[in-house]
């Protein structure tokens, strides 16, 4: 950058520009960081300690919440049907796996796209389904998708490094429960989380 604003013919705009590509690609560099840092963390396994019964409901919801105005650019509707559920588990984990999933729910859903998301309560576990009707994985894929730094074909456009997915897996395995994808080009993902009442 410092070469490029040398030049003694470069012109405002265009210095502009080369300060904002550096400032993004900083952002992304940070980004990739923080997210690296996160999965050594869930690598750790040492969340149990801090684990506490919960209305899981209510980190959904809150999830939900905070991931609204990134739906709302794309005018993508989420719809929610949750039951109430008390669970131990380690509460701000959660918080950021279905974070996580609403995130990427988004991300490869079209412009006034769907998005659904349910909670069933079960006698040992609850299930939590993320459906969207959005680009939809490739069946070569799948098998790959939590794999760390795997982006699918479809995703090369998007911004991201393939860690959302790892992190999500890393969160549900330290909770002893399960997650997998269902999914079909141009219809759509639904990720299903299984996890027990008290991990």
């Amino acid at each position: 950058m410092e070469v490029n604003l040398r030049d003694k013919d470069l012109t405002l705009e265009e210095a502009k520009k080369i300060i904002s590509n550096n400032i993004n690609q900083v952002n992304k560099l940070q980004s990739l960081s923080d997210n690296l840092l996160e999965l050594a963390q869930y690598q750790n396994n040492n969340n149990h300690k801090f684990f506490e019964t919960v209305s899981l409901k209510k980190i959904i919801s809150e999830a939900i919440e905070k991931i609204t105005p990134l739906a709302e650019k794309k005018q993508i509707s989420i719809k929610k049907k949750l039951v109430e559920t008390q669970i131990k588990v380690n509460k701000d984990s959660l918080n950021n796996l279905f974070t996580i999933l609403l995130d990427n729910a988004i991300k490869y859903s079209l412009n006034n796209g769907r998005i659904n998301i349910f909670l069933k309560k079960g006698d040992k576990s609850v299930t939590v389904l993320v459906e969207d009707n959005g680009l939809g994985i490739d069946k070569k894929d799948l098998p790959h998708i939590f794999d760390r730094f795997y982006r699918a074909d479809r995703a090369r456009t998007k911004d991201g490094y393939g860690l959302g997915l790892a992190i999500a897996k890393k969160i549900v395995n330290n909770h002893n429960g399960s997650i997998e994808v269902k999914s079909e080009i141009k219809k759509g993902s639904t990720f299903i989380v299984k996890l027990p009442v008290s991990a």
